[in-house]
């Protein structure tokens, strides 16, 4: 199905993943503009979930089992930008690689504006409690678990949505996640440092920061 596309790309967080400290300058924020005004121009966002019993798909993790705790139903959700995303930032990649990091750090920032809107409509068409997000790669939820996912909503048919030998989402620009559903209310489960299998490669560790934020 269709998504509707955000008329902005989200500043904050735009800055934060390019490891820009407070506002932008002149400069920057010119190049914000005309990056966004491409990127709105190209995304094209499509989603579709699938709402499973917990025991008609296996998932490997403790964590995944962790957050998935008391619920009896979950969702499988994917969402894309599309296409059009990739190729703009591969051509930018050619010409400007600065501009190209910029429209990259962007488009992810808008995939997840997407997934918060879909996440909310999610919320509202399934009956129950809902956990947030959880995507394969994240905690100890191997990456390979995108084929799975992927596979269950039927993507590739259904909005474009496939995987390659890497197990890497093709559009780039893309989520799938696994959200529990109970009948009271459940709040998921944060994955540590300990439990995720990036944990000697992630930057953010490195920082002295994790996925909360913190």
């Amino acid at each position: 199905m269709k998504l509707e596309r955000p008329n902005k790309i989200d500043r904050g967080q735009w800055l934060v993943r390019l490891g820009v400290a407070g506002e932008a300058d002149a400069a920057l924020e010119q190049s914000l503009l005309s990056a966004e005004e491409k990127l709105l121009k190209c995304a094209a966002p499509q989603g579709i979930y699938r709402v499973l019993g917990l025991d008609e798909m296996e998932l490997s993790g403790k964590a995944i089992k962790k957050h998935l705790a008391g619920c009896g139903e979950m969702a499988v959700m994917g969402a894309t930008l599309g296409t059009a995303i990739d190729n703009l930032i591969r051509q930018s990649q050619i010409r400007d690689m600065a501009a190209a990091v910029i429209l990259d750090c962007g488009a992810s920032v808008l995939i997840e504006q997407v997934c918060d809107a879909f996440e909310t409509q999610i919320r509202e068409e399934t009956s129950g409690y809902l956990t947030g997000r959880y995507s394969p790669g994240y905690g100890d939820l191997p990456i390979e678990t995108q084929d799975q996912l992927i596979r269950i909503i039927d993507g590739p048919r259904k909005i474009g949505l496939t995987v390659n030998q890497s197990h890497i989402m093709i559009p780039r620009k893309s989520v799938t996640a696994v959200l529990g559903i109970s009948d009271q209310p459940v709040a998921g489960y944060l994955a540590t440092c300990e439990e995720c299998t990036l944990r000697d490669k992630c930057v953010l560790r490195k920082e002295g920061k994790n996925c909360a934020g913190l």
